[in-house]
Parts: C-alpha cells; sequence; structure tokens
C-alpha cells in the first residue's frame, strides 16, 4: 500500500526533525522554535495514528465489524484535530507568559535547527500530497502546517539576528498557534461530519433523486440516504417507485440506477424497489423510527 509506505518514511523523518528542533530550543531558548516542536509532535503522533487507521482499515471485514475498519481513519483524523486545537492552546498561552518577561535567543542555533525542520518537512509534504486517504491527508495537512511554521521560525532567527528584536519570538509563536488552530478546525469539520454520516456535500441528496427520477421506470425516488465511512468509501441506500409492468424488469432498473450512483462514486448502494400503490410508495417514505 502506497499510503503506508509514505506514512513510514514520513514518520522516521519527522522524529528525526522532533529531536533536532528540541537540541536547537535547549541552545536558543527560542519560544517559536519550542512551539514548532510542539507542532512536529502533533505530526509524530498524526502519523502514527495515520499509520494505525491503514493497517485497520486494510483488515477484512467480520461478522461484527460488517463495514470493516474503515472508520479508524476517521477517528484518526478526528483525534488529529483535537489534539492540534490542544497544541494551540498552550502555545498562546506560553506566548503570553513570555510576552511578559521577554527572552534573550540565540539567533544562529535558531536559523540552522529550523532550516533543518523546513527541509524535512518539505520532504514529508511531497511523500504525502498525492494521497486522497483522509488519515493521509491529515497528516500531510499537519507537515504543510509545519513547513509554513518552519518559515516563520526562520524568518524570526533573521529578524533577531539583524535587530535584536526578542519579542518577534513570542509574535512567531502566536502565529504558529493560529495556523494550528487552522488546520485543526478543517479536520474536526471534515472527520466530525463523516463521524455523524452527513450526506457529502459533493454528493447532493436532491442531485441523486433527479438523475435517478430520469429514467422513464422511475415514478418517484425517497428515503436517500448517502454517507461516508472514510474518505474513499461512500454507500448509499434509496427506495425507488415503478409502475407494476417494471417490477418485471426489476433487475434491470436497479442496474441502471447502480450505474448512475457509480458516476457520481457512490462505491455501494442498497436499493429497494416499491411497486405504485404500495404504502411507502403512497406516503412517499418510510419513516424511520426508533424506540424508547
Amino acid at each position: 500500500m502506497r499510503g503506508l509506505k509514505a506514512l513510514s518514511y514520513g514518520f522516521m523523518i519527522t522524529l528525526s526533525v522532533l529531536i533536532v528542533q528540541l537540541v536547537g530550543y535547549y541552545l536558543s531558548g527560542s519560544l517559536a522554535l519550542l512551539s514548532d516542536s510542539g507542532h512536529v509532535f502533533s505530526d509524530l503522533v498524526a502519523l502514527g495514528a495515520s499509520l494505525t487507521a491503514l493497517y485497520f482499515a486494510s483488515l477484512a471485514p467480520s461478522n461484527r465489524q460488517t463495514f470493516g475498519f474503515h472508520r479508524m481513519e476517521v477517528l484518526a483524523a478526528f483525534f488529529n484535530g483535537f489534539l492540534l486545537l490542544l497544541m494551540a492552546i498552550l502555545i498562546v498561552q506560553e506566548a503570553l507568559e513570555r510576552w511578559e518577561n521577554v527572552r534573550k535567543i540565540e539567533p544562529f542555533s535558531l536559523l540552522a535547527t529550523a532550516s533543518f525542520g523546513l527541509l524535512g518537512n518539505l520532504y514529508v509534504v511531497y511523500l504525502l500530497h498525492t494521497h486522497k486517504n483522509l488519515s493521509v491527508r491529515s497528516a500531510f495537512l499537519h507537515a504543510m502546517g509545519d513547513a509554513l511554521s518552519s518559515v516563520g521560525v526562520i524568518t524570526s532567527a533573521f529578524i533577531i539576528l539583524f535587530t535584536g528584536m526578542y519579542e518577534v519570538d513570542v509574535l512567531v509563536s502566536i502565529g504558529i498557534a493560529i495556523l494550528i488552530t487552522i488546520s485543526a478546525y478543517r479536520l474536526l469539520r471534515k472527520s466530525g461530519a463523516m463521524l455523524l454520516d452527513r450526506a457529502p456535500k459533493e454528493l447532493a441528496v436532491d442531485e441523486i433523486k433527479r438523475r435517478v427520477k430520469q429514467l422513464k421506470e422511475v415514478k418517484d425516488v425517497h428515503d436517500v440516504h448517502v454517507w461516508r465511512a472514510c474518505s474513499d468509501l461512500t454507500f448509499a441506500t434509496l427506495h425507488i417507485v415503478v409502475s407494476e409492468k417494471s417490477v418485471k424488469e426489476a433487475v434491470e432498473v436497479r442496474h441502471k440506477v447502480e450505474e448512475i450512483l457509480k458516476d457520481m462514486n457512490v462505491a455501494h448502494t442498497t436499493i429497494q424497489i416499491d411497486k405504485e400503490g404500495t404504502k411507502c410508495a403512497v406516503e412517499k417514505g418510510c419513516s424511520v423510527r426508533t424506540s424508547h
């Protein structure tokens, strides 16, 4: 699996960057570099969670886990989002404390360490940028955000080197926290929508109904449910109403509907055919009820 191999390489590179940046923080005393190291640590956890998710996703379905373990990918992404959010809060808290008591920063070790981190993160970005899997994509966003953070740290190192303005270190760390928060929001929004079984934005229920109802055999469409198990696996269930004559051609009608949904990137469909005049067809819906 290409995604698994890329994540494995990314994990090892990110671990190396973290070790080097922690040494750099010890030598320079830079909060911006410590913030970036915290971001790198979250990258490392994200990559580890993504590796775990891909492994579980490759396992075969069972009698109890009938859909397999694809949701592990979404859970990993959701976990990564909360981790990023927590990291951002801790960075801002430390930055506010340091603003009251600005510390001297050693710019040369800061510059060397941040440059190494930038190169490492750019390589991880390159490894992961072509993958569409949500778990891999979340790791890619981590690496991209950290590469931008490294650029900010390098910029602050040059400013400190030439002007002696140590306050810029605190400002850059807050900027990094903002980048981390944006990444966290995107991950939580996307993975949260999947955990809540929301229909994908690009796959509107009304559009499915419109396209299916274009078939001459189909009189109506109702009880349409669309959701994603993971980033690349979309499911749909629906009822279609056909005339008594078309019931005899039910298999052919079902195949036509399946082709329409396949063109809309739905991986798995369940289609129930209702004859005109039946209760579901007359009421235009079969209500979903829960017992209390």
